[in-house]
């Protein structure tokens, strides 16, 4: 059954989101119509048309983005794993079960990512932390989508440790800390989107996991030059994803379900805590 933040974050966000905004200025215009105010629907819908417009030929999904993206560095100096720790999100959960194929999705980055490290690094275990993200049960896990990505890449099933229940960052932190309790000593590598990166490093923090390394992919901030003309679906898409990301981290901040983190040359350090012991110098 879904949590109420969960519920109440999937609702907020719904109204939040940027496409959304669009249709409530053409409410609000076809509103104004129908109580005979004319000049403000025309202003509504002009208004409405300057936004897409520039959202289609201005990245602002960049602008939103790349502060978040550049807090952690990409690929960072790494030493004897013990694990490498993969966030749900990049697997197609819905395809996965209707096609029975493998699937991934848009940050499916995630798990080639991790496929690189697991073969780098072949003592490591991998373990991966994602449910359905849906209100009802019952729909095929991430982790199922998972097992599969991993296996087929081959990645041995005794290295796996999944977790499949797991709704949102701050479950995903919590429901996988006591499966991480008997590794080995060894930095664990935590494994997400960029963009995602600082949110997800300071709710694990705030969870009580030490050690981490931060190994962030899937990077959308591409740059002013590259995404300087018309292309309102992708715009808005990034746009999208940035906007949530702010959202999602003010309210972990004000719920308490995150805390401060920064980066030492990738490793995570959790407020004003010192170098995360395990980690590699």
């Amino acid at each position: 059954m879904a949590s109420p933040f969960l519920f109440a974050s999937k609702i907020l966000w719904t109204f939040l989101k940027p496409e959304t905004w669009f249709l409530l200025l053409i409410l609000l215009a076809l509103a104004a119509v129908i109580l005979g105010r004319r000049g403000l629907a025309i202003g509504l819908l002009a208004l409405t048309a300057a936004a897409y417009l520039a959202i289609g030929i201005l990245p602002l999904g960049d602008l939103v983005l790349r502060p978040l993206e550049s807090r952690f560095p990409i690929a960072p100096p790494l030493r004897d794993p013990a694990a490498i720790l993969v966030l749900g999100g990049g697997e197609e959960s819905i395809r996965s079960a209707a096609t029975g194929l493998t699937a991934i999705g848009e940050s499916g980055d995630r798990f080639l990512s991790a496929i690189e490290l697991a073969h780098r690094f072949p003592d490591a275990r991998v373990i991966f932390t994602g449910g359905t993200g849906w209100f009802v049960e019952g729909r095929m896990s991430g982790a199922e989508v998972a097992r599969r990505i991993f296996t087929e890449s081959g990645i041995a099933p005794d290295r796996l440790i999944l977790e499949g229940r797991s709704r949102n960052t701050w479950q995903n932190a919590t429901m996988t800390l006591p499966l991480a309790a008997h590794l080995p000593p060894g930095p664990i590598v935590l494994v997400t989107s960029a963009f995602h990166m600082p949110r997800a490093a300071g709710v694990f923090c705030a969870a009580g996991w030490t050690g981490l390394v931060a190994w962030p992919d899937d990077q959308r901030a591409v740059g002013i030059g590259e995404r300087w003309s018309w292309g309102a679906a992708v715009n808005l898409q990034e746009l999208n994803i940035g906007v949530k990301e702010w959202i999602g981290t003010a309210v972990y901040r004000l719920t308490g379900r995150m805390v401060a983190a920064r980066s030492d040359d990738g490793r995570v350090v959790c407020g004003d805590a010192p170098d995360p012991a395990g980690a590699p110098s």
